[in-house]
């Protein structure tokens, strides 16, 4: 088992925290598939009744490492193998418990990946793949922001643009409660405990319900991206806006 993810079972709740703190959580292919392997663990763990997916350090996750030497053309894909298949493979319940930022890959399950999500106070929340050019299907990870807020969130929300605070995050219905960062996991604990309470099979019935539907709206724009997102994934303007943010430099852009 790879230590970038830990996994403890306590009083019914599974524990699940990111363990990368030195690169603040950002996910590299190790951190992807341990996290995805222990979902799996999780689902079939009759000791875990509700997990509280969390991280070690002062942040969620800063998503994808991009420098990682995995962080290549054919392999971008396989760090979503990160994000938990709920309705479909994970009926077990979620609870998100965020700190710091929460940014791309980090956001993405943290808040559409979590059933419930709680936010510290000083919990920031961003998409910065924009700035880096990483092409991605927005409305898959953006289902539940007003229209204008989901375009400034998907465009600027990066370091130096217009990040989104917990609070204003609580305000658009990203996360469930905004608490103090002392209190944050005793706060995570409460809402498992209550989880807990409520059947399995009625739990199971209403993530299959929800999931699914937002996975059919989603799933509207897929057939449009041969014609619209591969082409940007596949171009040279990708790659040096990915070495211009490495770099932190000034991207030069050619228009192909």
């Amino acid at each position: 088992m790879s230590d970038t993810v830990l996994y403890e079972v306590k009083n019914n709740i599974a524990y699940i925290t990111l363990n990368r703190p030195e690169k603040l959580n950002a996910f590299n292919l190790e951190m992807s598939f341990a996290l995805r392997d222990t979902w799996k663990r999780f689902e079939k763990d009759d000791a875990a009744r509700v997990a509280i997916l969390s991280s070690n350090g002062k942040s969620f996750s800063v998503g994808v490492d991009l420098t990682d030497e995995d962080r290549t053309m054919g392999k971008a894909w396989e760090y979503h193998e990160a994000y938990p298949l709920n309705g479909t493979d994970l009926f077990k319940p979620i609870v998100g418990a965020v700190r710091g930022y929460a940014l791309g890959l980090g956001y993405i399950i943290s808040v559409t990946g979590c059933d419930i999500t709680i936010a510290s106070e000083n919990a920031v929340f961003g998409y910065p793949e924009s700035r880096a050019g990483v092409a991605q299907i927005p409305p898959q990870y953006a289902p539940y922001m007003p229209f204008k807020i989901a375009l400034e969130f998907m465009l600027l929300s990066w370091k130096g643009g217009r990040l989104m605070s917990a609070k204003r995050a609580m305000g658009f219905g990203l996360v469930n409660d905004v608490v103090a960062d002392a209190d944050l996991m005793n706060e995570a604990e409460k809402w498992a405990d209550l989880l807990k309470q409520v059947p399995p099979l009625f739990i199971r019935s209403v993530k299959y319900g929800y999931y699914t539907q937002t996975e059919r709206s989603a799933r509207k724009v897929e057939r449009e991206y041969v014609d619209y997102v591969l082409p940007q994934e596949l171009s040279e303007d990708r790659q040096e806006a990915a070495n211009a943010f490495v770099e932190k430099r000034e991207p030069h852009f050619k228009g192909k």
